[in-house]
Order: C-alpha cells, then sequence, then structure tokens
C-alpha cells in the first residue's frame, strides 16, 4: 500500500513538474531545454519559480541538478542564505528581479561556476 501511495505521489509531481522527475516541489515548473552545444544532446532544465510568494530560496536538493536557468523573480525573497545555490554547478542564468532583497550572506552564490547572467 505504501509503494502504491509512493508511486501516485511520484506520478502527481512528474505531472506539475514538466516531465522533470528530479523536480521534488510543486511550487515551481519544470522545462526541458535544449543545447546550443555540438557533441549531441545533454539533458538541461530550466525552474521557473515565479510569483510563488517565495519567502526563501526553493531547497536545492528539492530542484534538478541539471538546471541551468531558475527564475525567482516577482516573489518575496529577503534574505539569501549562504550555500543557498549549492549543488547547482551547471546553472547560468539567475532571474532574482522583483524580490525584497536586503541581506546577502557570504558564500550565497558560492559553487555557481557557470553562472553566466545574474
Amino acid at each position: 500500500m505504501v509503494r502504491v501511495l509512493a508511486a501516485a505521489l511520484l506520478l502527481s509531481l512528474a505531472g506539475r513538474t514538466g516531465g522533470c522527475p528530479d523536480l521534488l516541489t510543486n511550487t515551481c515548473v519544470c522545462l526541458q531545454e535544449r543545447s546550443k552545444a555540438h557533441g549531441g544532446p545533454q539533458l538541461r532544465r530550466k525552474v521557473v519559480c515565479s510569483k510563488q510568494e517565495l519567502v526563501e530560496v526553493p531547497d536545492s536538493n528539492l530542484l534538478p541538478n541539471r538546471t541551468v536557468h531558475l527564475i525567482l523573480s516577482n516573489n518575496k525573497i529577503a534574505l539569501l542564505k549562504a550555500g543557498a545555490f549549492s549543488g547547482l554547478q551547471a546553472l547560468e542564468k539567475l532571474d532574482l528581479r522583483s524580490n525584497l532583497i536586503s541581506t546577502i550572506q557570504v558564500g550565497a552564490f558560492s559553487g555557481l561556476t557557470s553562472l553566466k547572467r545574474l
């Protein structure tokens, strides 16, 4: 019975996450992006969490590790904690427009070695 409920929950989340089963939050939508790089297809994810009244950045463990574009615009995020984006090494674009950010802790952006646009 527990396995049936777990499978139903995963199917429900997959339906809400746009085909990204590794997105484990229902406040965001996940879309696949086509890679512009040569050498075969790469699994790239765009995660949109805008206009959700979020007060903090979603735990990066709930987001696909191949997220290349994260949109957190039009929320109520006031604090960017140290390590807020840890585990998102593939992140290239981060949109934090129209939030209430007043404090950015040291190390909030650490580990974002691929970040090109903030």
